[in-house]
């Protein structure tokens, strides 16, 4: 308990010592965060801007080094004048103060009333009056054990206050590699106690209990630190004159995901089948790089080139590029396959088809009052309102409420494969060798963007009053285009397909040494509407061959050999195409389409 006690003790004392703030030292920059720019793939531009006196050889310095920035992205330009040059390198500290510590055991409180009177009672019940004359200690200094420090940083912590409204300061402490603190230590057994009957030697472990009138309960002891911190320092033309310098650099650390709402209106559509939707955005901004308060933030949608993003800058004096975020949330920074990758989330064209929006289309966007939108060569700049946002915290800002229009389309995809069959047989009753890869029909929305403003590949809840629909990917859509999001499977609208072959010639080619027979077939394709209203719908049906005939004017593309189209293809690329047919088509309820193809291919025997 008395081990316990003494602990307590050196931390509160400690704390109280650490909390004495050093006077700053006027050629030490003070800097603050004058923008932050965040861009999706978890990296940031920061930059910031510090204020000092140049001492007599024109020098100033920070210690807030980033411990993360990328080659070639960390500048410093003064406001006026040259930068003659910028030195990176660790600085080694030592720190000694007088603190007065609570005393924790009877040595220390005889140490801190020396020459007063006191009243001492040993254990055997024996007093002594007289004057502390002298105590025989012996001093040391000894390290704060790492449990007394973890303690001390827990006293330490304090609660975040609301942050002033004019307050921009940057948040970057000092980096670290070696940190020590020592405190002053007392040990002694013995004391002279000064009588009317002459000086007395007595030892401490007989004390029971000392009397002392105003008794001092604190003792000075020595705090000292020593550490060995990274440093930057800036020689500038002018000695010993005020000096201001910008200081930007390129980090991993913060990035921003968006997020879409669109609510879908379920009254009856205009006569081009489009009805009226909401659509909004928020960013989500993840920190895990430093503090920022108070700071004008612009979020990007686009991501820039850098092509060393990998490399650390050496004026970081790190050998490898530390990236928090990655460590933080590995999900979000991973390429892999998850549903929050990065790659999902880094600009893409969409992968569905994309059509022209109307040109009569119209929409407004209403932006909250402090937010702007620009437009910066081929990325597009959102800039937020001053944001608070400490490391580690995450914040959801909204961008956006945009009123736009949709229409319904539901499109069944057909991708038949081929097995590459032998061909010796002739009998055309034999089972089809064909193998559907799907054979679904999705509803699907195709969303206008009827704005003047980009929208950025991100996660889109889709709602129609407080019924959820679906939530699925809204990829890159330019300022009146159009993108189309999945939302269902459509279980009220079938498709079908049926296949036979109709001819074939053993000897229709030879290539390289071999024959290949041509093989002409007939497709069928049928879908139904079974849903009580109409619907448009789109059938793209792709197959390996060359497509001679589509009916009901089916949009015919031939392209070249394609290894997806087959299952165990034996034959030369060049002898078979890949061909893609569309339809477009309206069906009212009941209705059924069924369009046909011809096409030939050719299989080696």
């Amino acid at each position: 308990m008395r081990r316990l006690t003494l602990s307590l003790c050196l931390i509160f004392g400690v704390t109280a010592a650490l909390a004495s703030a050093a006077e700053r030292n006027p050629q030490e920059l003070e800097l603050t965060t004058q923008r932050v720019i965040i861009f999706k793939d978890g990296y940031s531009l920061i930059i910031k801007k510090g204020t000092a006196t140049s001492d007599k050889e024109g020098e100033v310095f920070t210690d807030e080094v980033p411990e993360a920035a990328v080659l070639g992205s960390f500048w410093a330009t003064p406001e006026q004048g040259r930068l003659i040059s910028m030195v990176a390198g660790w600085k080694a500290t030592k720190n000694s103060e007088e603190k007065q510590i609570p005393c924790t055991q009877p040595l220390e409180i005889l140490l801190a009333n020396k020459g007063k009177q006191a009243k001492i009672e040993l254990h055997d019940k024996t007093i002594y009056n007289g004057v502390i004359r002298e105590v025989l200690v012996d001093r040391t200094e000894a390290p704060l054990a790492p449990a007394q420090m973890e303690f001390l940083e827990l006293a330490a912590a304090k609660p975040k206050a609301p942050l002033p409204v004019s307050s921009k300061v940057s948040r970057l402490r000092p980096a670290e590699t070696t940190s020590e603190h020592t405190l002053t230590s007392v040990a002694g057994s013995n004391f002279v106690l000064r009588t009317d009957d002459g000086d007395v030697l007595l030892q401490v472990p007989q004390i029971r209990s000392i009397q002392v009138k105003d008794m001092n309960t604190s003792l000075s002891k020595t705090l000292t630190t020593s550490k060995r911190t990274k440093r930057l320092s800036f020689k500038l033309e002018g000695a010993e004159k005020k000096q201001s310098i910008s200081i930007m650099y390129f980090r991993p650390g913060i990035r921003w995901i968006p997020t879409y709402r669109a609510a879908l209106s379920d009254k009856k559509p205009a006569e081009n089948g489009s009805k009226k939707a909401s659509i909004e955005l928020q960013a989500e901004l993840l920190n895990e790089a430093e503090d920022f308060e108070d700071v004008p933030v612009d979020i990007v949608v686009g991501v820039p080139n850098f092509r060393f993003r990998g490399t650390p800058s050496p004026l970081t004096l790190e050998a490898t590029l530390r990236n928090a975020l990655a460590e933080a949330a590995p999900d979000l920074m991973s390429n892999g396959g998850n549903s929050l990758s990065n790659a999902m989330y880094s600009q893409q064209v969409a992968s569905v088809r994309q059509e022209r929006a109307n040109a009569g289309a119209q929409g407004t966007v209403n932006l909250p009052g402090e937010l702007t939108a620009a437009g910066a060569q081929d990325l597009f700049v959102y800039n937020l309102p001053k944001l608070s946002l400490g490391k580690s915290d995450r914040i959801a800002v909204p961008i956006f409420t945009a009123e736009t229009t949709y229409r319904d389309i539901y499109t069944w995809d057909v991708h038949a494969q081929k097995h590459d069959v032998a061909v010796a047989a002739t009998d055309a009753g034999k089972n089809s060798p064909l193998t559907l890869s799907k054979n679904e029909v999705w509803h699907q929305i195709t969303l206008s963007n009827a704005t003047n403003l980009p929208w950025t590949t991100g996660a889109v809840m889709i709602m129609q009053g407080q019924q959820p629909l679906a939530q699925e990917l809204l990829t890159y859509t330019a300022p009146k285009d159009e993108v189309r999001i999945p939302v269902t499977v459509s279980v009220d609208t079938r498709g079908s397909i049926t296949e036979k072959e109709t001819a074939r010639d053993l000897r229709a080619m030879e290539w390289a040494g071999y024959n290949y027979a041509r093989i002409e077939r007939q497709m069928k394709l049928h879908l139904c509407n079974n849903k009580p209203v109409d619907i448009k719908a789109e059938i793209t049906l792709r197959i390996g061959g060359k497509v001679t005939k589509a009916s009901t004017d089916g949009d015919v593309t031939i392209g070249p050999y394609n290894a997806s189209d087959w299952i165990q293809y034996t034959g030369h690329p060049a002898v078979n195409n890949s061909s893609t047919v569309v339809w477009k088509v309206t069906l009212k309820p009941g209705e059924n389409f069924e369009p046909e193809v011809t096409y030939q291919h050719y299989a080696r025997h």
